[in-house]
C-alpha cells in the first residue's frame, strides 16, 4: 500500500481575501471526501497537511476522520514567511512534501483515484498524473521568469523537458524528493516580484522543475495518462478544469 498526502494551505486565501470567512465550494468538499475515501479503499492511508484555518473549517464540517494517516498543522502554520504565497499559491504542497518521508504520493483534493494504482506506483521512482507540453503562455521562457537577486538556475537543467501535472505525484526516493523540493523552495524564497499573471511562477516551481530535476538526476518519470482528456480513462477524475463551470 502507498501513503498519500492531501494538502490545504489557506495562506493564498488569507492574503487575497483579508477578513473574509474561509469556505470551500460544496462540490470541492465532495471531491475531497471522495478523494480521501477512494484512496483509503484501494491504495493505502492518507494524511492531511493543513494550517489551523483549514483544520478549523474541516472540523466544522465533521470530516476530520477522513484522514486515517493523521493530520499535521505545525508544518504549514510555520511555513516560512520569505515565500510569497500569493505568487506561489501551491507552495504549501511543496513545503508539506519536503516534510514527509519517501516513498509518498501527494494527490490534490480535487483528484479522485477510482481504482488501485499502488502496484504501478511501487514499480516507479517518480510518477505523475500526466505530462504537459510547454505551452509558452503557461510555461514561459527562462529569461521571463522572475527571480530574486543572485539566484541562478542550474546550468544542467534541460529546458526542453515536458512538464509534469502534479495533481498526483509519487516519489519513491528520499534523496531525490529532497533535491526537488529544495530546488523548488529555493526558487520561491525571497522571490517577490509579481508576474503579470498568477500562473507562470508557480507552475515552474512545482511542475516544470520536477521534470527538469528528474532529468538531471536520470530518474525516469512515469505518467498515467497520455492526455488529460483521454477517452478511455476510468481511473482518474480531476475537476480542476471544470471548477469555473461548476461555480456558474
Amino acid at each position: 500500500m502507498t501513503k498519500a498526502l492531501h494538502v490545504n494551505s489557506t495562506a493564498p486565501f488569507r492574503i487575497r481575501q483579508k477578513g473574509k470567512k474561509y469556505k470551500i465550494d460544496s462540490f470541492e468538499i465532495l471531491t475531497t471526501i471522495l478523494s480521501a475515501l477512494t484512496w483509503r479503499r484501494d491504495n493505502g492511508s492518507i494524511k492531511l497537511y493543513a494550517d489551523s484555518m483549514a483544520l478549523e473549517y474541516y472540523d466544522s464540517l465533521g470530516i476530520l476522520d477522513l484522514w486515517d494517516g493523521g493530520i499535521d498543522t505545525e508544518t504549514l502554520d510555520r511555513a516560512p514567511d520569505n515565500i510569497d504565497q500569493n505568487i506561489f499559491w501551491a507552495a504549501g504542497k511543496l513545503i508539506a512534501l519536503r516534510n514527509e518521508p519517501a516513498p509518498v504520493a501527494m494527490i490534490d483534493t480535487d483528484l479522485i483515484v477510482w481504482r488501485p494504482i499502488t502496484d504501478i506506483l511501487q514499480r516507479e521512482k517518480v510518477s505523475v498524473l500526466h505530462r504537459e507540453s510547454l505551452n509558452p503562455e503557461v510555461y514561459i521562457r527562462k529569461e521571463h521568469l522572475k527571480i530574486r537577486p543572485g539566484y541562478r538556475f542550474d546550468p544542467e537543467w534541460d529546458w526542453e523537458e515536458p512538464a509534469c501535472n502534479n495533481a498526483l505525484v509519487y516519489i519513491a526516493n528520499q534523496e531525490f524528493k529532497d533535491y526537488y523540493t529544495d530546488c523548488a523552495i529555493d526558487f520561491m524564497t525571497e522571490n517577490r516580484e509579481q508576474p503579470q499573471e498568477l500562473v507562470s511562477q508557480m507552475v515552474f516551481a512545482e511542475q516544470r522543475m520536477l521534470a527538469m530535476c528528474a532529468r538531471q538526476k536520470q530518474f525516469p518519470v512515469h505518467h498515467f495518462l497520455d492526455d488529460p482528456f483521454q477517452q478511455d480513462n476510468t481511473t482518474f477524475t480531476h475537476i480542476w478544469g471544470g471548477k469555473s463551470i461548476a461555480r456558474m
